[in-house]
């Protein structure tokens, strides 16, 4: 991704460069705004082609006349890289340390570590949150160099490989030719078949994108050392494969969107178009017009910096606003720029003409400035972010308290029956009803049914079941929609999805309710062209069970909310989100779920943003308290307070009406005798707790399923006192387990600051104050010994504390 001068043949390629601008225009536009290029990111995949066809060039040309030298390589890979990377990452890290709270700082730190290791995609993949709920990842401020990563890791290992096979003989182009065929193939079947299963790993790692990398190593081999292709001396050749080549990339940018499979086939569109137009070359006048013009080409020489520079500034601007809108998006550009040509003119171009002797470089330009790096990086880990400093502010502390009580997720309260994987008995579980308290003999006859945006409507249904006297049943699973037929969700979701709605499906006949609620994240999933008649097929089923339907509308998106708002800003010295709002410009598919109610009331029509929004726009907040978890997902207080609102500007009749009925909505709903329902989380761990380290570990470790104690452990060493526990716990998932613990070690003051898939389980890591560290592995059934036969998983927990920190 370096923007070193290219030669193939000999010879310098403006058009390259030129190519190099368009990867990077499309990387940073997508970036600043991803409905202006919604396949931008495939910039990056154009890069990989770039650099593996000039890579490979360069070095089969100095191995077919005698004059390679691997030293001399990555010498050169160390000139023209390393300078300019260390300085963006010590940059970032300084910014980081005035900016961001502990929590991300921390993250920040161990980024930089890794991307100084030249490692940065084996630390995002390995602990990068993809949790439905985690913070979002466009605020990690050094995730760009996970491309980096690939590249750095690509330039370990291809010179080797070809060192090998030009040691073979006279076949040695074709032996060549058939391996790097070879890792395509299988690179990018691995890249497909690992999308849905691990996509983490294969939008990361290098086995899922080598094939980009040896499609450019192909079209150099191909060219068998820089020897011309004569069939494409015709104009008319070159012209058609610089014009399918840039058709190809023309699709990708702007028909690929973030919901394609990507890498994997999608990832062959436009690798192959970057790779038909490095074919044709200056032999296109096309090309020539197009890229090889003075302004591509210079943009294209600080396309490295450009790169480096870009997602830094755009990922502390969100980390404040939220987005990146248009002012921001001048400003940024303006500062990118200004950046990537000082770096370019002080950094990278000097760097890449020193003829200094091998040792001194390396010392120079490698060791002593990461060092510069890591050192402070490492001093910031182990300080769990700056935590002690930055959290001994009052301002801090009082934000520290709002966030946890007026933000905290629905999913947090043990009430709302929120699945990651299918429990065969979720319905019968008496944690899962909300409203008024029935006898135990009587059957709950409402059902809440959808994924979390139906959940989160739990606060406000509570509040107004217990005006009517009604109870309500619900269950709910992550990106799972509300239908019956049809094939939804993605990832980890899907099977607990595929079994979940059929298993709805079965208890609806069965003539179980009265009323079913139908929630979802609408817009979603109405982009699959099934969606509608899935959803009308699903409504008449219902009815024909003899149960009404109530449709929820989608809730406003905040795109420029974060629950942090006011403590972020606090670091800056102010702190005013309340006035935080999105303009009131309503939802196409709102307006389709309105359509679909009827006048008796069979199918009725509910929307939550009529409590929240006016004419013009509508707020986070309510009576200046934060209502909502992100940017799409309002907290538990939050949908109580919108509760609130309905009643207090009498629209909560039509609800009740249409949930409970007639005569339940003609009760006093005036009356404000009710209160908070307080999260009912299950009790800490009956174990042995001497100090306050151990008093905050089992806190955290509240498990709301029966569980046996299988080992307790302690031991001291000379950093501090170590307990391991294991417990096995029955009747719930592994994932419904895992989820459950992260949101009671948050609410125990636990801070998450890694998340992975291992062991085909989860581990989670968790940091509380000095030198407090908590690793927690979750494994279900199958993945370990179990010792108890009723076992449906295991909770094995590392937890680590200095002597005084207790």
């Amino acid at each position: 991704m370096d923007a070193g001068k290219q030669h193939s043949g000999g010879g310098y390629r403006p058009e390259i460069d030129g190519l190099r601008a368009v990867a990077v225009v499309s990387v940073i536009l997508y970036h600043i705004n991803k409905a202006w290029l919604p396949g931008g990111y495939v910039g990056v995949d154009i890069f990989f082609v770039i650099s593996g066809f000039l890579i490979t060039s360069i070095i089969w040309r100095e191995l077919q006349g005698g004059s390679f030298s691997l030293t001399d390589f990555y010498l050169r890979r160390i000139r023209r890289i390393i300078p300019v990377m260390l300085v963006v990452v010590a940059a970032t890290l300084v910014a980081g340390v005035f900016l961001l709270l502990p929590g991300a700082l921390e993250r920040l730190a161990l980024s930089s570590i890794f991307s100084v290791a030249s490692a940065a995609n084996i630390y995002f993949w390995r602990y990068l949150d993809d949790d439905y709920f985690a913070e979002t990842s466009d605020q990690e401020p050094l995730l760009h160099l996970w491309s980096l990563g690939v590249e750095e890791q690509f330039y370990l290992v291809w010179p080797i490989l070809l060192l090998m096979i030009a040691k073979n003989g006279k076949h040695r182009t074709a032996m060549a030719l058939l391996v790097a065929i070879g890792i395509a193939v299988a690179s990018f079947a691995l890249a497909e078949a690992t999308n849905e299963s691990n996509p983490k790993f294969s939008y990361f790692m290098l086995p899922a994108r080598a094939g980009e990398l040896m499609i450019g190593a192909l079209l150099a081999l191909g060219h068998r050392s820089g020897s011309s292709v004569r069939w494409l001396d015709a104009p008319l050749v070159a012209e058609i494969a610089a014009a399918a080549g840039l058709a190809a990339i023309g699709y990708s940018v702007f028909f690929l969107d973030d919901l394609s499979p990507f890498p994997g086939v999608n990832a062959i569109y436009p690798c192959v178009g970057a790779a038909l137009v490095i074919l044709a070359g200056a032999r296109s006048r096309l090309l020539r017009w197009l890229l090889a013009n003075r302004a591509m080409v210079w943009i294209g020489l600080l396309s490295y910096s450009l790169y480096l520079w870009h997602w830094p500034i755009l990922a502390f601007i969100r980390y404040f606003f939220g987005t990146v809108s248009v002012p921001h998006a001048a400003l940024a550009v303006a500062g990118i720029l200004a950046l990537s040509v000082l770096s370019y003119r002080r950094v990278e171009r000097p760097a890449r003409r020193i003829a200094w002797p091998a040792t001194r470089q390396v010392a120079l330009l490698l060791a002593l400035p990461a060092m510069l790096v890591l050192l402070p990086a490492a001093h910031v880990v182990k300080k769990d972010g700056l935590q002690k400093k930055i959290e001994s502010s009052v301002a801090y502390r009082k934000g520290v308290q709002v966030l946890e009580e007026e933000t905290a997720a629905a999913f947090s309260y043990n009430y709302n029956c929120q699945l990651s994987k299918h429990v065969p008995d979720i319905l019968f579980d008496p944690r899962c009803v909300v409203g008024a308290e029935a006898p135990a003999t009587v059957e709950t006859r409402v059902l809440l049914w959808g994924d979390s945006h139906a959940a989160h409507h739990i606060g406000a249904l509570d509040l107004l079941a217990r005006h009517a006297g009604i109870s309500i049943r619900n269950a709910s699973h992550s990106s799972c929609p509300p239908v019956f037929p049809g094939d939804y969700s993605y990832g980890r979701f899907k099977a607990g999805c595929s079994a979940f709605r059929p298993y709805i499906r079965e208890h609806v006949r069965n003539g179980e309710f009265d009323v079913v609620i139908f929630g979802g994240a609408w817009e979603s999933y109405d982009r699959e062209p099934g969606f509608r008649p899935d959803l009308l097929e699903t409504i008449a089923e219902v009815r024909a069970s003899g149960a009404r339907v109530v449709l929820l509308g989608q809730v406003p998106t905040l795109g420029t909310y974060n629950r942090e708002c006011d403590m972020r800003w606090i670091r800056l010295g102010s702190a005013n989100c309340s006035e935080l709002k999105v303009r009131n410009k309503g939802r196409p598919i709102n307006d389709y779920l309105a359509s679909l109610a009827t006048p008796d009331g069979a199918i009725a029509y509910l929307d939550i943003s009529s409590a929240i929004c006016d004419e013009a726009s509508c707020p986070a907040y309510l009576d200046g308290k934060p209502i909502y978890f992100d940017r799409a997902h309002l907290s538990m207080r939050g949908s109580w307070r919108v509760g609130e609102r309905l009643v207090a500007t009498g629209q909560a009749g039509e609800w009740i009406r249409a949930i409970a009925g007639a005569e339940a909505a003609s009760s006093d709903l005036s009356a404000n005798t009710y209160s908070w329902q307080s999260p009912q989380k299950p009790s800490p761990l009956d174990l042995p707790a001497e100090d306050a380290a151990n008093r905050q570990l089992l806190k955290g470790l509240a498990l709301d399923a029966p569980y046996a104690v299988v080992s307790d452990t302690t031991s001291t060493t000379q950093e501090g006192d170590r307990r391991k526990i294991l417990i096995e716990f029955e009747q719930k998932d592994a994932r419904t387990v895992g989820a459950e613990i992260v949101a009671s070690m948050r609410a125990a003051g636990f801070r998450m600051t890694g998340a992975s898939d291992v062991r085909g389980g989860q581990r989670f890591n968790f940091r509380a104050g000095e030198g407090v560290k908590v690793t927690v592995l979750v494994l279900p059934r199958g993945k370990f010994n179990a010792q108890k036969e009723q076992a449906t998983g295991t909770v094995e927990v590392i937890h680590s504390w200095a002597p005084d920190s207790g």
